[in-house]
């Protein structure tokens, strides 16, 4: 029977650990049965980038207009059950939920699968994302902004993406209740061996992890609360007005984050004030009720949704001296990690062989 697998997100439930783990195995995957199509691993990006061109305009191109349906073609040739997955389809609305299975009509059935993540740590985490894409709000005006739910006012991106109550809700009118499922992402210190994330997603498409030998791939970097406010601060000197956007994704996003702060200590996490985690653990509560009264199939529990109000320890204010040390940290591993072009070595060298040549002959000539 062929069945399609929509993997909506969402984003920051560990969808990129998932995907590059996926990639790596896709091989291995179709010896199980599954089938995870695309000839690279961004054909999943520009299908979903396609599925919403008015949204995504600046991504939709039109070299990348034929990637979806090389894909369906791909899945529509397997037999058996085919995964597409990327967090864009995250906020896809019912009309192109629609369009979606429509294109995915030669399937016997398609199912919805959603990540999803406690609030307690998704709120820091995305914000964390939003700094490292130029962003300067603080955390707490971040939250502030967020907190009056998907209908407030609030200008920060969140429930866009983060509203599983609605997107739960447009992916069933489409496929069925029956056909949408929850995997959550287990608790920060709970998840038993053999029951992370990468076992449950697994589990709803049917794959023995044991097949699937190829280990995951850390490609996107996690932040501590100090770096994150260095960042912040370095953002109000690069906005876009101040720096073009491909130059700060290549000097900050790639080189500063990815390969300079990836290699510092910059201590203890990001987490929540008691007052933030208060709001956290109402809205989760209410937010969970929408899953179990739903009918959703659950991998995994919806206690690990929960957010506790009592204090973790995560939480610490950062001061302007520990945010002006994680920047000088990072310059320090800069200057120590980043290699220098062998050709500007190599003419540096010659010329240091020359400079310390004329040296030693005039300090011997001055001895005579």
């Amino acid at each position: 029977m062929s069945i399609v697998y929509v993997h909506v997100g969402l984003p920051k439930t560990g969808t990129t650990h998932l995907q590059g783990r996926l990639w790596r195995n896709r091989n291995h995957a179709m010896s199980a049965g599954l089938l995870y199509p695309g000839i690279a691993m961004d054909d999943h990006f520009h299908a979903a980038a396609h599925l919403q061109p008015d949204r995504y305009l600046d991504w939709a191109a039109p070299e990348h207009a034929d990637k979806w349906p090389a894909m369906v073609a791909q899945m529509k040739a397997w037999p058996e059950r085919s995964l597409v997955s990327h967090e864009l389809f995250a906020n896809a609305g019912p009309e192109h939920i629609r369009k979606l299975v429509d294109d995915l009509s030669f399937a016997d059935e398609v199912h919805a699968v959603l990540t999803v993540r406690d609030l307690g740590r998704q709120v820091p985490s995305v914000w964390q994302e939003n700094v490292k894409n130029q962003r300067r709000a603080t955390l707490e005006e971040f939250v502030e902004s967020i907190a009056g739910g998907p209908d407030g006012p609030g200008e920060e991106p969140f429930w866009e993406f983060q509203d599983y109550e609605r997107t739960l809700a447009d992916w069933a009118s489409i496929v069925g209740r029956d056909r949408v499922h929850v995997v959550t992402v287990p608790a920060r210190g709970t998840a038993e061996p053999g029951d992370g994330l990468w076992e449950r997603f697994l589990r709803v498409l049917e794959v023995d992890p044991a097949v699937l030998p190829a280990p995951p791939v850390n490609d996107n970097t996690s932040l501590s609360a100090t770096q994150t406010e260095f960042l912040r601060l370095l953002n109000t000197r690069l906005q876009p007005e101040d720096v073009q956007w491909y130059r700060y994704q290549r000097f900050v996003k790639h080189t500063l984050i990815n390969e300079v702060m990836s290699q510092v200590d910059g201590g203890r996490s990001i987490g929540l004030d008691p007052r933030q985690r208060e709001w956290a653990a109402q809205r989760s509560d209410e937010m969970i009720e929408a899953i179990t009264a739903g009918g959703y199939r659950v991998v995994g529990s919806v206690d690990d949704l929960r957010v506790s109000t009592e204090n973790d320890g995560a939480y610490a204010e950062v001061t302007s001296q520990e945010a002006f040390d994680a920047a000088l940290d990072a310059l320090a591993q800069w200057v120590k990690a980043t290699e220098v072009p062998k050709n500007r070595i190599a003419v540096r060298t010659r010329v240091g062989n020359v400079v310390r040549a004329a040296r030693r002959k005039k300090a011997a000539l001055s001895r005579r």
